[in-house]
């Protein structure tokens, strides 16, 4: 399926990644999530150059995970604020860091995600609200939804009968 199919047919996972999928969008927002908020710390602790810097942060306060606060009158200068719905990507952004730390960055790391509390690393886990029990792998299923499109329901079909859920 080509990809302005996947994001017509409303995928999840193809709209998620056209919203934060490029490296400078998640580099913005795990930024933002430490506190580097602000166009010329951006641009500083990126490396990234000013008109791409600008286009990403048009697109996330357009696509409401960023707003804009003034913060300098003369000259006009603003500070990038997560909204709640950027909130929920932390757990995302956290856990892409450690996995890349564990497994290809290693010790040679810059930086290290901790718990405040105890200052040793986090681990990221899948946790089902309604159970309230972590959930394993081999445990999480794909369901079929009744908005599905023609090509969604045919890959569907194609999935392995493990990985899925029939109604």
């Amino acid at each position: 399926m080509a990809w302005p199919d996947l994001l017509k047919e409303n995928s999840s996972i193809a709209k998620a990644v056209d919203l934060v999928g490029d490296r400078w969008s998640l580099m913005v927002l795990a930024g933002c999530f430490s506190g580097v908020c602000r166009f010329n710390q951006m641009e500083s602790y990126l490396g990234i150059n000013r008109n791409l810097l600008s286009s990403r942060l048009d697109k996330l306060v357009e696509m409401g995970l960023l707003e804009r606060h003034l913060y300098n009158e003369n000259p006009q200068r603003y500070e990038y604020r997560l909204t709640e719905i950027a909130g929920e990507l932390h757990p995302i952004i956290v856990g892409l860091a450690a996995w890349a730390e564990r497994h290809y960055t290693k010790e040679n790391a810059p930086f290290t995600i901790v718990h405040k509390g105890c200052e040793q690393r986090v681990e990221i886990v899948t946790h089902c609200k309604t159970c309230d029990v972590h959930v394993l792998n081999d445990e999480v299923a794909t369901r079929v939804n009744p908005c599905a499109g023609s090509e969604t329901l045919r890959l569907f079909e194609s999935m392995s009968t493990a990985s899925k859920i029939v109604d």
